[in-house]
Formats: structure tokens, C-alpha cells, sequence
């Protein structure tokens, strides 16, 4: 992901933008892009080298970013920033007992994820003893194009929301079966939001079957998703309409924040 710095006439007097761009410092590593030099984040970040030298050494000074020669990496205290973001939240916690007990009932891994800009992020997870090829944690994202969860969520956005989305989302292929086409995908948000579920297969990685329906909370506002990853050759259309998606809507409806 590359973090873009934003034209200063476009911020508000009050807007700090030091703090911006050590913030798009700490963005711009991932998982393509691990270990950066100076001259990488300046570039990725769009500012001088001056600047982004500046930068990584406080990052280095707080403790978020370490040095191997001309090599910036982050280090372990940036999870800091995530575990404090979901230790305020109430849904995880509400969640796990009932996803623990759902990965039970189908015997596949179930999660929890939520929309943040383009990408879904994973706040609760339940892992199978089956493997699958995607490495799943907590904090990790993916396109939300490409996901169950990801075009449950989009269907629940205001129509402005989603309008803002197809203007401005990178939607790229991840496999050969990735729908980019944004009038299909449109149309496929349109059905997922009639029908309260979506189903991907082969579109985040080649061989992964995966679901996924809306979390609620009290005042029926759909605030996350629940999704179950499952090994597409284990499970037929049917599989999924009679036993998968009806186990995760009564999972879904005893989640509510």
C-alpha cells in the first residue's frame, strides 16, 4: 500500500501534518514491501528524503521503526496501535465465544472482519486444523473487492459510500477469477444485499470457498461481517445454501453489540 500525503490547501488550519506523514511512514510498509530504505519511503510517501530521514529516525527513537544498514523495518511495538485499537472495541469479545462455536460446528475456521477504507480488517479469528494457503491473523487485510465479507460490508454502505468507493478503489485481480469489472461487481454487491450473504470462490486465492453475513448491532446497523473459509472442494452450491450460510446466520443473530 502506498501512503499518499495530501496537497496542504486541501487540510483544515488546525491539521498537524507531521503527524500525518509519520503516520503514512508506519502505512507504508507491508506485506510487499517489509523492509524499505530511505530512498523507498520518500518515494512511497511523497516527500524528500530530508524529510523521510527525519521521519524513520524518530519512528526509530519511539521504538516503530529499526535500521539494518540502508533497511527500514518496522518493529513489534507497532502492534501496540492495533491491540489498543481493538481492546476498546466490545465486538471481538462478544464474538469469539460464538465463532469458537461455530468453527466447531462446521469444523472450518470462522472470523470477524471489518470495512476500513478499501480493505476488510480481521478483529476476531478462529483457526481449523485444515490449512489453507492464506495466512490469516489478526490485523490482516485484503481488498474488500475480493471477499465475502468484504462485499457483504459494501452492500450495507450508503449508496453515497459506495458511490465514493467505485470512484476511487484500486480494483485489481488477484487470481485469474477476480471480479474487477465494476458493473458486475455493482451488480453483485446489489444481489449480496438482497439476499444478506456472499459467497467467493476462487477470487482471493485459487481453491478457497469462502462466506460470509452481516453482523449487526442493537439497532439492526450492520457493523462487521462473519465469515467461514472453507476448502472449495469440500463443498457443493447446496453444501453451502443448506448448511453453511443458514449456521452462520443463527451465529450472527446471537452477536449483536
Amino acid at each position: 500500500m502506498t501512503a499518499e500525503i495530501a496537497p496542504d490547501d486541501q487540510r483544515p488550519a488546525w491539521f498537524v501534518q507531521s503527524l500525518e506523514r509519520g503516520l503514512s511512514v508506519l502505512q507504508c510498509f507491508d506485506d510487499a514491501h517489509p523492509a524499505r530504505t530511505l530512498t523507498e519511503v520518500a518515494e512511497a510517501v511523497g516527500v524528500t528524503r530530508a524529510t523521510a530521514r527525519r521521519l524513520l529516525l524518530t519512528l526509530a527513537e519511539l521504538g516503530f521503526v529499526r535500521q539494518d544498514g540502508r533497511q527500514f523495518t518496522l518493529t513489534p511495538r507497532v502492534m501496540n496501535l492495533g491491540f489498543s485499537f481493538l481492546s476498546g472495541m466490545d465486538l471481538p469479545r462478544l464474538a469469539e465465544p460464538h465463532i469458537e462455536a461455530l468453527a466447531r460446528q462446521l469444523g472450518e475456521t470462522t472470523s470477524v472482519a471489518i470495512l476500513d477504507g478499501f480493505d476488510i480488517v480481521y478483529v476476531a479469528r478462529v483457526p481449523s486444523s485444515r490449512m489453507l494457503r492464506v495466512v490469516i491473523t489478526l490485523g490482516t487485510r485484503f481488498p474488500a473487492h475480493a471477499t465475502s465479507s468484504g462485499r457483504v460490508l459494501l452492500a450495507a454502505l450508503p449508496e453515497s459510500e459506495l458511490e465514493r468507493y467505485f470512484a476511487d478503489a484500486p480494483i485489481e485481480a488477484l487470481t485469474p477469477r477476480t471480479l474487477v469489472d465494476r458493473d458486475a461487481l455493482r451488480a453483485e454487491i446489489t444481489r449480496v444485499r438482497s439476499a444478506g450473504w456472499s459467497e467467493v470462490v476462487d477470487e482471493l486465492d485459487v481453491g478457497m470457498r469462502a462466506a460470509a453475513v452481516p453482523l449487526r448491532n442493537s439497532n439492526g446497523t450492520v457493523v462487521a461481517a462473519l465469515n467461514t473459509s472453507l476448502h472449495a472442494r469440500n463443498y457443493t452450491p447446496t453444501d453451502m445454501i443448506d448448511t453453511v450460510v443458514p449456521a452462520m446466520h443463527d451465529t450472527a443473530a446471537r452477536i449483536r453489540t
